[in-house]
This record gives C-alpha cells, sequence and structure tokens, in this order.
C-alpha cells in the first residue's frame, strides 16, 4: 500500500499536469480501461484506468480509486493489458532499405548523422511499431569506429519527420573490434590503430568542448569554429551519450576502460556477445550500462547453452537493456529477445525493464518515456495478455496518446 505522503505527491503531480495542459490549447480527454496495467517501473495494476490528455498520461490507476475526468472519451479495451512501448537503442532500418547508414571511406566520421536519412515512409517503421517497439534509436553501422550520430525516433509510420524526432544527436555511434577492422583503411584497421585514432580525435573533442565552455562561462578566447567537432563536443558537454559496439571479452573491458576510466562519459555498451559474459564481474564493478543482443545465448567451453542477459545479471550488471540489431532481427521482433533472455534465466521483471524503462534511461529520456506514469507521453501497447509472451502480438499501439497501430495493418 503506498504510504500516504506518495499518494499525495502524486495526486499533486496530477493536478500540476491537467493544469498544465488546461492552459494550452484544449486537447481531448481518453480514458482507457483494460483488465490489467504494467507500469514498467512500479507493481501490475488490476482493473485498471489509464487517463491521457494531449499526447500525457495524467491519471493512472485502479478503476476502483481514479476517477474518469467529465467528457472523456472512454475506449474499453475488456480483458486486454496495458504496457509501455519498448525502446530499442540498437537500430539501423529508418532510412528505406537499410541503405545510407555506412561511410566507409574513413575510419572517424564524427561529424555524420542519421537524422538526414531518416525515411518517415519506410516500411521497417510501420513494422517495429506493430511489434509494440515505440522508440528506436537509429544509428549508423558499424563498418568505421565512429560512425556519426544516431537520432532518437519515435515510431510513427509515415511521420512528420518533426513529430518524429524525440533528440536529433541521440547517440555518437562507435565501433570497437571485428566490424570496423574488416574495411576502414590502413591506420585504423586493427584494434591497436583504431584505438589510438579514437583517442587522439577523443582528446580534441574534449579540448573543443571545453574551449567554447570556458569562453561561454569565463570569457575566455572565443575558439575557431570547427564543423568536424560540433557534434563531438556535445558528448563532452555531457548532453550526448555515446553507444558502442563492442563484442568479446577482450573489447567488453577495453570498452568500459576508454569510456569510463579514461573519458568518464555517458555511454553504453551495446552487444556484448560471443564471450563477453566472460568480464561481467569487471563490468559489474564499474557498473556499466549494457545494451544487450542481437545474440541471446551462446555456447560455453562445454557446448552447453550460456543465456547472455542472465549471465551478466547474475554477476550484478543490472543497468541492463536488450536489442534487436534490426535488420540481424527483425525490429519488430524485440518482444522475442526479452523472451529468450527470460527462458534462458533472466528475471522476468529485469527482462520487462530491459525493454522499457531501462534503455530510456541509459538513452536520457526516462523522465519521458519507458514506463507509464503520471506526466510521462502516453506511449503504451494493448495485448492480450502478458506482452513478453510472442503469441501476444500487439492489438494496437499508442504514441503519445495517437493510435498509431492496429492488429492487421501490417501484413
Amino acid at each position: 500500500m503506498p504510504s500516504l505522503p506518495h499518494l499525495r505527491s502524486t495526486a499533486l503531480l496530477a493536478s500540476c499536469v491537467l493544469a498544465s495542459l488546461s492552459a494550452q490549447t484544449p486537447a481531448t480527454t481518453t480514458a482507457h480501461l483494460a483488465a490489467r496495467v504494467l507500469p514498467a517501473d512500479g507493481e501490475p495494476i488490476d482493473g485498471a484506468l489509464l487517463v491521457e490528455r494531449g499526447g500525457k498520461i495524467v491519471a493512472i490507476g485502479p478503476r476502483a480509486s481514479t476517477a474518469i475526468p467529465a467528457g472523456a472519451t472512454v475506449v474499453d479495451h475488456g480483458t486486454a493489458w496495458l504496457s509501455p512501448g519498448f525502446v530499442d537503442l540498437h537500430h539501423h532500418v529508418s532510412s528505406g532499405g537499410g541503405g545510407d547508414i555506412n561511410d566507409m571511406v574513413m575510419p572517424l566520421n564524427a561529424e555524420l548523422r542519421t537524422l538526414d536519412v531518416v525515411k518517415p515512409s519506410e516500411d521497417a517503421i510501420a513494422r517495429t511499431v506493430a511489434g509494440g517497439v515505440t522508440t528506436t534509436l537509429f544509428i549508423p553501422g558499424s563498418g568505421t569506429n565512429i560512425g556519426g550520430f544516431g537520432v532518437l525516433l519515435k515510431m510513427r509510420p509515415n511521420g512528420p519527420l518533426q513529430q518524429m524526432v524525440v533528440r536529433e544527436l541521440g547517440a555518437m555511434k562507435v565501433a570497437q573490434g571485428f566490424n570496423p577492422e574488416r574495411g576502414s583503411g590502413d591506420l585504423g584497421a586493427g584494434r591497436m590503430g583504431s584505438s589510438d585514432l579514437l583517442h587522439q580525435l577523443l582528446e580534441r573533442g574534449a579540448a573543443y568542448s571545453k574551449a567554447w565552455r570556458d569562453h561561454r562561462e569565463h570569457g575566455g578566447a572565443k575558439p575557431e569554429f570547427d564543423a568536424s567537432l560540433e557534434q563531438l563536443a556535445r558528448v563532452f558537454d555531457g548532453q550526448v551519450p555515446v553507444l558502442i559496439h563492442t563484442a568479446g571479452l577482450r573489447d567488453c573491458i577495453a570498452t568500459a576502460r576508454m569510456f569510463q576510466d579514461v573519458w568518464k562519459v555517458q555511454m553504453v555498451l551495446s552487444h556484448g556477445c560471443f564471450d563477453g559474459w566472460l568480464g561481467a564481474e569487471a563490468l559489474a564493478k564499474r557498473q556499466t550500462p549494457l545494451n544487450l543482443g542481437p545474440r541471446m545465448y551462446e555456447f560455453d567451453r562445454y557446448g552447453r547453452f550460456q543465456g547472455m542477459c542472465q549471465a551478466y545479471w547474475d554477476a550484478g550488471c543490472h543497468n541492463l537493456s536488450i536489442n534487436t540489431d534490426a535488420p540481424v532481427v527483425a525490429a519488430e521482433e524485440l518482444q522475442v529477445q526479452a523472451a529468450m533472455a527470460v527462458r534462458l534465466g533472466l528475471p522476468y521483471s529485469a527482462a520487462l525493464q530491459a525493454l522499457t524503462i531501462q534503455p530510456a534511461r541509459q538513452i536520457g529520456i526516462g523522465d519521458r518515456t519507458g514506463s507509464l506514469a503520471v506526466g510521462k507521453d502516453a506511449d503504451f501497447q494493448v495485448t492480450a495478455g502478458d506482452p513478453l509472451d510472442p503469441r501476444h502480438a500487439p492489438l494496437a499501439v499508442y504514441i503519445e496518446g495517437t493510435l498509431v497501430h492496429r492488429s492487421g495493418d501490417v501484413r
């Protein structure tokens, strides 16, 4: 039972949200009834009510104790469940056929961004949201050590683009080991060279960021504008995280050392596959944020199945999310990724959070999406039962209160 102060603070927050919305352009209010709501960062609510207005959640709770506002449109979902829209931080399929995500001439491309190649009419966007995925980080590929910056998107089929973009610079994409070794030029084709090139560029970016901060905050000399470092500076200003493609024990440890011990920037280690799980204890000590996938299992030295998520979780890596690396695994099958993780030993609640609130927090939008709570975007899916059960594809998906997918829209 929530404490009285908690109930009072929740009621106050709800009234503040309603007051703020009423001061703006009049918006319709919709009350969604469901058999169960899974908030993702709280206990399930049976016999539940979720009230949305102006794209935001303004009330949520049991029907017996949560009022339906006068004049609200009521949508009764019957025996269905409501749960947050999923968030995928490793997504490559919003530009049309998976193209325009690798520029292989130079090993470091911190001036590039995927925002410029988003194609709102791309069929993969509609398929993505059909799987309950409402937010993605659309990133460059891993053919070079820095592929550019990914854009954070709401998966609204056919746009418009301005209503899809959550953050233009969602994260800088770095690739360590394997992929960028295959064709990024002479220097940087191996691990020693790529590490050296990365450090050199990061040093330049950190210095450029500091020079501009000194100018703005302390009246220091105005630096010369450098377009190639402008986006990178946002990383060192703490405005944009780094997502690092990393697989294998050696590279997982090297990535944590470089981006946590040396540079100390906001970072997420993405993949963690192959034998990366053998370094889980070292990563747990650093509390390295992990975005695991697309491989959900590996074989140990005795040929036994080893669940990737379970191995990291048991070692203490609890800041953990799951990805598809679409199109490696189809974007709409993020649900199946979590189901596999649970089958191989990850606790259910951790798996649900690994598709919802954890990736949202990792990428810096946990205050806006990733769970169902007052004040957050009304991004949710409607399923016939457990949203992690692959038998229950979404019946409907809402983004900011707008119905964007119904079962049967995508075949």
